[in-house]
């Protein structure tokens, strides 16, 4: 005699339900298992390096300057000061004491999808392609994924003869604050540093120039 199981509904129900589950969860291990699922991420120093590299600083347009107590923003030429505040500025620079202010912005945009922390942003400033004065701005600014930070560029000093030795304060001021002109006397130079948040600085190689907010922006580069 032959038997034949049986199985009651109930049991076939329950059978059912363990098969499809042991089915699943053989799923879910392959999909975790898999190498294709698994996203590929550069190891964290090497997206910050690339982060850094896509940094972009820019330098506004001179908001204020001044030789002695004369505004000098828009002086072009020598002649367009006065005999009189020609006078007072040669007195001042015979005296050693022709103090030069000068107010000025650098944009740094970060368009990475991280945040960078800036330790210091160090410039040059030249003046006629000669170093006028250096500085550092930005100290431990936060530049934040997508954003536009402004970090402010002070100069207050004092105008040596030497530098205007031949020639007048007059013509020393001449287009000295102009960054629209052919002839642009004022020009930086920066290189930024920064820092991760385990405290690892890098700084870049060498001082390179900075261009205008009104320069145009390069075609993006190749993704890595």
């Amino acid at each position: 005699m032959k038997f034949t199981p049986y199985l009651s509904p109930l049991r076939i129900l329950t059978l059912g339900l363990l098969l499809a589950g042991t089915t699943q969860c053989s799923l879910s291990e392959q999909v975790k298992e898999s190498p294709n699922s698994k996203k590929s991420n550069l190891p964290v120093e090497a997206q910050e390096n690339l982060a850094y590299d896509q940094v972009q600083y820019r330098l506004n347009f001179v908001d204020e300057a001044k030789l002695g107590e004369q505004d000098i923003l828009f002086v072009r030429q020598a002649t367009d000061l006065s005999s009189d505040q020609q006078t007072k500025l040669q007195t001042a620079l015979k005296a050693n004491a022709l103090p030069l202010r000068l107010r000025m912005r650098v944009y740094a945009r970060n368009p990475s999808l991280i945040n960078l922390q800036l330790k210091q942003l160090d410039y040059q400033l030249m003046l006629d392609g000669k170093e006028l004065t250096k500085g550092v701005t930005g100290t431990s600014a936060l530049l934040e994924s997508s954003s536009i930070v402004t970090l402010p560029v002070d100069v207050d000093m004092n105008v040596p003869q030497s530098l205007v030795a031949g020639s007048t304060p007059a013509a020393f001021a001449a287009g000295l604050a102009d960054f629209t002109g052919s002839g642009r006397r004022l020009t930086m130079q920066i290189r930024p540093t920064y820092v991760n948040a385990t405290g690892r600085v890098t700084q870049a190689g060498s001082f390179t120039p900075v261009e205008l907010v009104t320069a145009k922006r390069g075609p993006k580069s190749a993704s890595r």
